[in-house]
């Protein structure tokens, strides 16, 4: 039996935003404060998009396959990428649900991508473009999520506000395949989500955004495939756990500070894949901001 590679895309719509309150129930006051609490949230991830526009960073991806024992099993595939936002506010005259983070691979462990890699059923090889996570934060997918606000907890040793999430919409799966590797599946997962995002109590800016499946996800393989490999005609998701830091990072000419991701870690089990154990660490690095059209400014 022929062992069945897969890429999986990044979940739509990771985080979205503002109150989500029950029709017909009276408002309450632990409600309203939590409505302004991701209304201005949502305020500052749109701020956030119309900045960062101008910004491009390094992305570094080390995904290690894992044992049983969830320790490293074989070598680490590092690949290293460029990546810049896209996202027009204006489009159309209508605000897009979704902003996209664009990415250029630069090498595949420490070499040029090659275009023939067998190994090459990575999310960062075959997506030239995903979902930005804090999409979820803007107004118009306030109603896809239910949230609550939890008890505070510190973030480098500071006490910060904390909500919980969880994704209404059912789950879908959109599977296709990856085109010069018969062996590789790209699938999207959709919905069937919850989580916890951590906020500055002062400024509402994300700190830390953490999401995981609320159950398993079976991931159909196309007939053609499973049948010419051998294997069972679907995959089951059984893990995604996903955690992303932000932290200040400081321009200067002129002066200017954001919050920026800097790391994000994921453990992903699929029972049925050639890969069935992943753990991915990924670093955004050497953040470098446009002024001009011919003028890049590091921090």
């Amino acid at each position: 039996m022929r062992r069945l590679g897969v890429r999986v895309g990044a979940m739509v719509a990771v985080l979205a935003g503002a109150s989500v309150v029950a029709v017909g129930a009276q408002p309450r006051e632990g409600a309203v404060e939590l409505g302004t609490i991701l209304a201005r949230a949502g305020e500052k991830v749109a701020d956030y998009f119309a900045r960062a526009q101008s910004l491009i960073c390094v992305e570094t991806v080390r995904l290690q396959p894992l044992n049983s024992g969830l320790t490293a099993d074989g070598f680490a595939r590092v690949v290293e990428s460029e990546l810049r936002l896209s996202w027009d506010p204006l489009l159309d005259s209508v605000q897009p649900v979704e902003a996209k983070t664009l990415r250029q691979v630069l090498t595949v462990n420490g070499h040029l991508p090659r275009k023939n890699d067998y190994d090459n059923c990575t999310t960062p090889e075959q997506n030239a473009s995903e979902t930005q996570p804090l999409s979820m934060l803007l107004p118009e997918q306030r109603r896809d999520y239910v949230f609550s606000l939890a008890r505070p907890q510190k973030i480098d040793g500071r006490v910060v506000l904390v909500v919980d999430y969880r994704l209404t919409t059912p789950v879908a799966v959109e599977v296709s395949e990856v085109e010069g590797n018969e062996d590789c599946i790209s699938y999207n997962v959709e919905g069937g989500v919850r989580g916890r995002i951590w906020l500055d109590p002062d400024t509402h800016e994300v700190l830390r955004l953490d999401q995981g499946l609320s159950g398993l996800v079976e991931v159909p393989i196309p007939r053609r495939i499973a049948r010419r490999a051998n294997v069972e005609p679907h995959l089951t998701l059984e893990r995604m756990d996903t955690s992303i830091r932000f932290k200040p990072i400081t321009f200067t000419d002129p002066d200017e500070t954001l919050v920026l991701p800097v790391s994000s870690t994921q453990l992903r089990i699929t029972r049925g894949s050639g890969q069935p154990r992943l753990r991915t660490v990924t670093e955004y690095a050497r953040y470098r901001r446009f002024l001009t059209g011919a003028r890049v400014l590091p921090p």
